[in-house]
């Protein structure tokens, strides 16, 4: 059960209670609270326990049956009929490299491409030191993976390097084009993840609600101190898996002695 009131922990959105509860429900099964074959509480136990009415409860329930999750047995109860869909299994990268690797397995389709040359926005919304050039080819686009959704991308290219590979920008993740492009060596590539309110064009490309929490990454490439690509990229953050070994690179710990 919840640690504080249901009914307060329901009043803190604006979002319809019967909504709420479906996603409280369906996290119950996600996390193996309540498991494929198992019985789940009564209709009027839930009700007790989050201080809503039967039609509430109700219209919850019937969600996560549409859904093929639940099934109701008249006379027996209600029981998990299904886990929910398996995550998929791709994760952020965190690393050049690995956002190479990412970028490769992309299909890309251009939703949005400028007619000209355009600077870089004012606010990066992250540090960077590197100089900016006089003018960015901007491109908005699509990324699936496996042919769902994947990512939004907004990326600017600097013009004269856009202007040498157009169609490979167009058709492809921008950081394998720039990772092989001839004569260009990265010098210095960062990004920032922050956790953000899909958008409306974000939510529709992605399959999303419109406010559903999106990761929004940022990240920018320089050549001698020169910005030569930036992104602001949206996952779902069903993406957002960031595993560390948290020892690497420390010291051995001295052995004690017996």
């Amino acid at each position: 059960m919840p640690d504080i009131p249901s009914s307060d922990l329901l009043s803190r959105s604006r979002q319809p209670v019967y909504l709420q509860l479906a996603t409280i429900f369906r996290r119950q099964i996600e996390s193996g609270a309540w498991q494929q074959g198992e019985r789940i509480p009564s209709l009027e136990t839930l009700c007790q326990q989050y201080g809503v009415a039967r039609m509430t409860m109700h219209h919850a329930l019937s969600l996560l049956d549409d859904e093929g999750l639940l099934e109701r047995s008249r006379g027996r109860g209600t029981f998990v009929k299904a886990a929910c869909r398996a995550r998929r299994q791709m994760t952020l990268p965190t690393s050049w490299n690995e956002a190479v690797e990412v970028g490769e397995h992309l299909d890309t389709e251009a939703l949005v491409e400028s007619a000209g040359n355009v600077p870089l926005p004012a606010d990066l919304g992250m540090p960077c030191e590197g100089r900016r050039a006089p003018g960015y080819h901007f491109l908005r686009r699509l990324h699936r993976a496996d042919g769902r959704p994947f990512a939004v991308g907004e990326v600017y290219i600097e013009a004269s390097v856009f202007a040498r590979k157009p169609e490979a920008f167009r058709r492809s993740a921008s950081v394998p084009v720039l990772d092989r492009f001839p004569g260009l060596q990265v010098s210095a590539a960062r990004q920032r993840l922050s956790i953000v309110a899909a958008g409306a064009e974000s939510a529709a490309a992605m399959e999303l609600e419109v406010g559903a929490p999106v990761a929004e990454l940022r990240r920018f490439a320089c050549v001698d101190d020169v910005i030569v690509y930036y992104a602001r990229i949206e996952f779902p953050t069903e993406f957002v898996c960031l595993d560390f070994d948290l020892l690497a690179g420390a010291k051995p710990a001295p052995r004690r002695r017996s």
